[in-house]
């Protein structure tokens, strides 16, 4: 006899087939006689069954026919079904009702480790997806900064030429070449960050052409939008040379002004010059020659 069980409801719910009893072999002829004895043995197998369970058992049967010979069906197999109490089916099938509960039970361990195991590798491709999403998301992160980076370096490179570029068209010839210093962006060029152009502080031979020299100079230190600092003191030291070449420019005006108001300086001329005259002498000529020597000793005349 082969049973198979199921729990429900707090029951255990097995199946029994009454097995011992096999179907006919189609290929052997068996009597009418002989199924109606298998037919009769099943059913009071059937019977010891339920007498065992007892009065609170369920007993569900399903029976299974064969034809026979005069052409009635003869019971040659059942399924039983039994629903009782552990106690009552282990009765019944000599404890198969609490094996088949371990069984079960192993079943239910089993499925639940399944699960377990399945949620963890889901677990895991979620977090692996999310590792994955948050790796993409740094790099992305990481891209942006680096062309942040480049656009900023490339500003800087624009306004560095822009700058030098002005101090070299205000310089004219007091200016000298550019020189550019360089920094490598993050993507492996190198781009212009710092410069400078050297300007000459020449003095001229003069006051007057050394203050043409400074303001020219000062003009080139501030020709950008946005002097530096080393600019503003390039402009500043050519606006001391300057205030210098002006006060010495003012001495000179002052200079000028004080001879001009002092003693009359008379100059001789062809006018004011009498030349010995052959036709003359005498008193006439005397008092021309006097009048000479008082002008050229300046000497008020009389």
């Amino acid at each position: 006899m082969q049973i198979t069980s199921m729990l429900s409801a707090g029951y255990l719910e097995p199946m029994q087939n009454i097995s011992r009893v096999q179907k006919l072999n189609d290929a052997e002829k068996e009597s009418d006689q002989s199924k109606q004895l298998k037919e009769q043995e099943i059913l009071a197998e059937e019977q010891a069954l339920k007498a065992k369970l007892g009065d609170s058992a369920q007993v569900h049967t399903v029976y299974h026919y064969t034809m026979g010979t005069d052409g009635k069906r003869y019971i040659t197999g059942a399924s039983v079904t039994m629903k009782g109490s552990e106690e009552d089916l282990n009765r019944v099938g000599g404890g198969i009702a609490s094996k088949d509960m371990e069984s079960q039970r192993q079943e239910a361990s089993d499925a639940l480790r399944e699960q377990s195991e399945k949620t963890e590798r889901n677990q895991t491709v979620i977090k692996a997806e999310a590792d994955k999403r948050k790796a993409e998301s740094k790099e992305d992160k990481a891209d942006y900064e680096k062309e942040a980076q480049v656009r900023e370096l490339k500003q800087i490179q624009n306004e560095v030429i822009a700058h030098e570029a002005a101090h070299q068209a205000a310089a004219g010839e007091f200016g000298g070449g550019v020189s550019y210093t360089y920094t490598k962006g993050p993507d492996g060029q190198n781009y212009i960050t710092g410069g400078e152009v050297p300007i000459r502080m020449k003095e001229g031979s003069t006051p007057e052409e050394t203050l043409r020299n400074m303001q020219k100079v000062q003009a080139a230190a501030n020709a950008p939008a946005d002097p530096s600092g080393q600019d503003r003191k390039v402009a500043a030291k050519a606006a001391a040379i300057a205030m210098k070449a002006r006060a010495e420019m003012s001495k000179e005006d002052e200079h000028t002004e004080t001879v001009a108001k002092g003693t009359p300086i008379f100059e001789s001329s062809k006018e004011n010059q009498l030349q010995p005259d052959a036709d003359k002498n005498g008193v006439t000529s005397v008092i021309a020659a006097m009048r000479e020597m008082e002008i050229q000793s300046l000497v008020p005349a009389a």
